[in-house]
């Protein structure tokens, strides 16, 4: 069975691929098994020696640093794994994945293929070539600020004014969340009022709010995923130029999409393991569950849509309903996409999140799954190196990324902390890189991993 990617954070695997204790094991066949699979820890490796591969040449003895799919849509615990049986790659192969990332400091390598970077360069010029050929005007949204005002690289006060906005809301959604957990009434107007205030604050800065929401200290992941989820569709849907009206419906219906988690069982939605076809089709009941949970408050349709179609897919692959894209609202098409985005973007207790860069490049690369003329304006809205980024520079520079310009998708404002060949870090020094002055001087060679170079973004940018 193929799993969306973005599903609570329990693999549904084929039974007995690894046991509740979190230490995986092989199923029992009838040949003797191969040694049970060791835990790997999730250590960012370096990128030079990062191979993407058909999975028609994997073979044992190599090692997987990235099934290249969703956490949800493979059969192991963690997003690494030592190859150490052809029993293995057929059960790699059994849930649709045709190419993998290989380490080849940990394993065998391979001659020939592509090195992550390589793809990433890849990836980037395709999504701006697509991005450039189908870019449709967007009209302004409805109450856009005088031109140089939205949009500005943060400054200390935004950042304070988005936190506000964001951790009233985060209160609100948790109350939400444990009444619903509890049988209790919700409050909606408390959260109508939430999204009225995103909304505006998205309006006035998305940046600050970006960075707040991508950037704030963790706590649990349906929470957080749903605050992250309404606060991208509010800027989604703005860039799109929805009225508020609708802008607020979809927004609302972002931080609800999984409220019918909260009525699912407790063993079930925590469990540290493996989930059964069994518990793996009661946890998908959350979609339904959320959609009755939520009808006896007179939610906005679009709200209604957000929740009930989620998890359906353009191609027709998705739950419940299996509907293809004509018959999937607009509403619900751009949450399948956000929802998904967020997810492999997010830190979860047993992997990490991908880089914002690459995690939209992963969208690209999934997109018959998603509306492409959705997936298109994505990217301009956020960026191909959306908010908050690490890019290395022509200069072997390494900046964060605080601003983006629709226009010039490769050339955003950027704030320079590190000197990636010295190793050393480097005075604080924003550039706009769409300028006339450096686009003679500086660009972006490629995008990293905080984690790899022990950088602190948080620290960086203050918020």
């Amino acid at each position: 069975m193929r799993r969306d990617p973005n599903e609570h954070p329990n693999p549904n695997s084929s039974p007995a691929l690894f046991s509740e204790s979190r230490t995986m094991s092989m199923p029992a066949r009838s040949a003797p098994p191969p040694a049970p699979l060791q835990a790997q820890p999730d250590i960012p490796p370096a990128q030079g020696h990062i191979k993407k591969i058909p999975l028609t040449a994997l073979r044992p003895g190599m090692y997987i640093c990235d099934f290249n799919a969703g956490w949800m849509s493979h059969p192991f615990l963690f997003n690494r794994l030592h190859v150490r049986s052809e029993l293995e790659i057929a059960e790699i192969a059994a849930h649709g994945i045709d190419a993998v990332f290989i380490d080849t400091q940990r394993g065998i390598d391979v001659a020939d293929a592509p090195t992550r970077a390589a793809v990433a360069a890849a990836t980037r010029d395709e999504m701006l070539d697509s991005v450039s050929l189908h870019a449709t005007p967007q009209p302004p949204g409805p109450t856009d600020p005088a031109p140089g005002t939205a949009g500005q690289a943060t400054s200390a006060e935004e950042i304070r004014r988005a936190r506000q906005v964001i951790n009233q809301a985060a209160e609100r959604l948790r109350q939400v969340m444990e009444d619903a957990r509890l049988g209790k009434s919700i409050d909606i107007p408390a959260l109508q009022d939430s999204v009225q205030q995103i909304s505006a604050a998205v309006i006035r800065n998305s940046s600050a709010m970006t960075l707040v929401c991508r950037l704030r200290k963790r706590d649990a992941y349906t929470f957080d995923h749903s605050l992250n989820v309404g606060v991208l569709l509010a800027r989604f849907s703005h860039y799109l130029g929805h009225d508020l009206n609708q802008t607020h419906a979809i927004a609302l219906g972002g931080l609800l999409h999984d409220i019918g988690k909260m009525t699912v069982a407790t063993e079930i939605l925590q469990k540290p393991g493996k989930l059964t076809e069994d518990e793996y089709a009661h946890m998908k009941t959350h979609v339904d569950r959320g959609v009755a949970l939520v009808s006896p408050y007179g939610l906005p349709e679009a709200s209604l849509q957000v929740i009930a179609e989620h998890h359906e897919r353009f191609d027709g692959s998705g739950y419940p309903a299996a509907h293809p894209g004509p018959h999937i609202s607009e509403a619900g098409r751009m949450a399948a996409l956000v929802d998904v985005y967020d997810a492999i973007s997010t830190d979860r207790v047993y992997h990490r999140g991908l880089p914002a860069p690459e995690a939209m490049g992963r969208i690209f690369e999934w997109q018959r799954h998603f509306d492409p003329g959705l997936v298109n304006q994505f990217v301009r809205c956020l960026g191909i190196y959306p908010i908050g980024s690490l890019v290395r520079l022509k200069s072997e520079r390494l900046a964060v990324v605080v601003q983006h310009h629709p226009d010039t998708l490769v050339r955003p404002r950027v704030r320079v902390i590190f000197h990636a060949q010295r190793r050393s870090h480097l005075p604080p020094e924003e550039i706009d890189l769409s300028a006339p002055y450096w686009q003679e001087r500086e660009s972006i060679v490629g995008h990293e991993d905080p984690a790899a170079w022990d950088i602190d973004i948080c620290r960086h940018l203050a918020v």
